[in-house]
């Protein structure tokens, strides 16, 4: 068999622009090298270093066709931030190497079995060399004119004094971030004055700015000296994000799901119409992860670091929790997913590790929730419940052993909010909702978990995590249930008991989530019309408890009857009664109240606490 010809040889033509994309046309040699012309034959010596120069000449910012013959980060992308400031003031102009280009050949070759897309008929490269999928459409040029100023005068200095953002970076770092790492520290410090370093600085002080260690130094240097309250600080931080991400300054696409992911997290509403936004940034940030094929994306790409792959993962745990907190349907199903989900985890750091193993376990609970057909439509009876492993077996599958506790204490009342939820009931407002006991097992597991949660957030130091105050509302709804459907006076004290606590500890949430503010007044006014009902209950002369009809009668109970301090005994005996119910004031709606709280521990519908903002004034 003949030798091949050395790879030297081989001569591959750049395209030329002005020819339309035709190949670059050869010069002609008037004289020959001389070795050449001692062999009597062609020489094209002269022409490979004419052509090579023409192309180093012509395409400086390209690399040359050689070069991306022997790279595959083509067709399987380095996925990290723009260069420099990620400001691009004129579009990017892309090059389109199709099927039927000999440069499409050796990409293709080049690439992993893995990464080839049979189906396209070829890949476009920006001018930078990344895949054009990394770079953000750019928005109206209208609306990018007119915002553009704004940004730079207002929102671009919406940060922190020096001294007080490290403060509040070191808060972030030990507190916030091991738990869910969604910023990249390694990006933190490489372009602070960039559009792209002040939106990571002001995503880090917008998630640690609930920390009621932050609280001292919540100050803005476009507000003035003064301190701020953490919802004010929120909000300011907030509106200067979105407001950045609207415009063409911040091109990376990566940068726009940290930004988008934390929003959903973090972002407080300020009113009700806002009530379902932080659940649109987080589908937006999953669009943007889909458009760069990260689930497809292999955890043992050598060309993708771990930042990526834990964002990745921070995204599909935000998925899970949105589609509980919010009740709505997951966006990101493991059918679609390439990337072997359990290995991954598996390579996260512990701390991130051990939320991803209580995220995976929700994963599961949320299809006992997932509509479909009936018991009697399918032949198969819908499981009632989950059974979750213990924690501490979980902690050392995670190597978690020497995380600081304070962050596992965080992670554990996520947990027990996971185990509230892994019990499910009929659905509020049905006839069997209220008639309805849970299994022994599920009632003793969903009554240990609201307790401790509340032991939790009362006693040990957690981490400002947004599920906190989520946790407390499904054990205030626990106690509700409890306290409601409770035939024992003893345990309707204990609920009632446990139920005030829950209120007072979701009072502690106010500045930091808008639900929690929501729920604690709610929960607030039961306990309040329930003391006006007791007030009457105690008060009546009859030696036998009031009939339904007389309960009815709307002049018994005034709604400005007072409690005294000197029927206070009285009135907790009469608060525990089972008929108190039936003294409450009916202007205030009690069957909505109650389908409320009890639709809190249903994550199938979507529970809109809008529609409760009046108590969260």
């Amino acid at each position: 068999m003949p030798a091949s010809a050395p790879l030297r040889m081989v001569k591959f033509v750049a395209p030329d622009p002005s020819r339309n994309g035709l190949p670059m046309k050869r010069k002609q040699v008037q004289q020959a090298c001389g070795a050449c012309r001692r062999k009597k034959r062609r020489c094209i010596h002269a022409e490979l270093a004419e052509a090579d120069d023409a192309v180093d000449s012509s395409l400086p910012g390209q690399p040359s066709p050689v070069s991306v013959r022997l790279s595959s980060s083509v067709s399987e992308p380095v996925f990290r931030p723009l260069d420099d400031d990620g400001v691009n003031d004129k579009p990017q102009p892309s090059r389109f190497v199709g099927d039927l280009n000999p440069e499409a050949i050796f990409i293709e070759a080049t690439a992993s079995a893995s990464s080839r897309k049979k189906a396209h008929v070829g890949i476009w490269l920006s001018s930078s060399g990344q895949p054009s999928n990394l770079i953000m459409s750019r928005p109206l040029l209208i609306v990018d004119q007119l915002l553009i100023p704004y940004v730079r005068e207002h929102c671009l200095s919406c940060l922190p004094p020096d001294d007080d953002y490290e403060k509040i970076k070191t808060i972030y770092l030990d507190r916030v971030h091991p738990i869910l790492p969604v910023i990249s520290v390694a990006a933190l410090d490489k372009t602070p004055n960039s559009p792209c370093g002040i939106v990571l600085r002001q995503l880090i002080c917008l998630a640690a700015s609930a920390d009621p260690d932050a609280a001292s130094r919540l100050r803005l240097r476009n507000k003035g000296p003064d301190r701020l309250t953490p919802q004010v600080f929120s909000n300011t931080l907030t509106a200067a994000v979105r407001a950045i991400l609207e415009t063409s300054l911040i091109t990376d696409r990566v940068i726009h799901i940290r930004a988008l992911a934390m929003l959903s997290l973090y972002m407080q509403p300020t009113c009700a119409e806002e009530a379902d936004l932080p659940a649109q940034l987080g589908g937006r940030a999953i669009h943007h992860v889909q458009t760069l094929g990260l689930q497809v994306l292999r955890y043992d790409t050598p060309n993708c670091d771990d930042d990526v792959h834990n964002l990745f993962c921070v995204v599909w745990a935000l998925d899970r929790i949105n589609a509980a907190v919010y009740g709505r349907p997951c966006l990101m199903h493991e059918r679609d997913i390439g990337v072997d989900l359990e290995a991954c985890i598996r390579t996260r750091p512990p701390c991130f590790r051990l939320f991803l193993l209580v995220v995976r376990w929700l994963d599961q609970v949320i299809d006992l929730y997932r509509p479909g057909p009936s018991a009697e439509a399918s032949g198969l009876d819908k499981a009632a419940s989950i059974d979750l492993p213990i924690l501490e077996a979980m902690i050392v599958d995670a190597d978690a052993l020497k995380v600081p506790s304070s962050l596992i204490a965080t992670i554990e009342t996520f947990y027990h909010a996971v185990i509230i939820l892994s019990c499910r009931l009929p659905r509020p407002g049905s006839m069997s909702a209220a008639t309805t006991l849970p299994s022994p097992s599920a009632n003793a597991r969903r009554s240990l978990a609201a307790e401790r949660i509340t032991r939790a957030v009362s006693d040990d130091d957690l981490s400002a995590m947004p599920f906190v105050p989520y946790a407390v509302s499904l054990a205030l709804s626990v106690e509700y249930r409890k306290m409601r459907h409770g035939r024992l006076a003893m345990f309707r004290a204990r609920s009632i008991k446990a139920f005030r606590r829950s209120c007072e500890l979701l009072r502690k949430f106010d500045g930091s989530s808008w639900n929690a503010k929501v729920v604690a007044g709610l929960g607030e006014r039961i306990l309040h019309e329930m003391e006006r009902a007791a007030t009457m209950l105690s008060r009546d002369s009859g030696p036998t408890m009031p009939d339904a009809s007389a309960a009815d009668d709307g002049q018994r109970r005034p709604a400005d009857v007072a409690v005294t301090p000197s029927s206070s005994a009285d009135l907790s005996l009469a608060i525990s009664d089972e008929h108190v119910f039936s003294y409450i004031d009916p202007s205030f709606n009690l069957d909505a109240v109650e389908d409320a709280l009890e639709a809190n521990l249903d994550i199938t519908l979507p529970l809109n606490w809008a529609d409760w903002g009046e108590f969260a004034s």
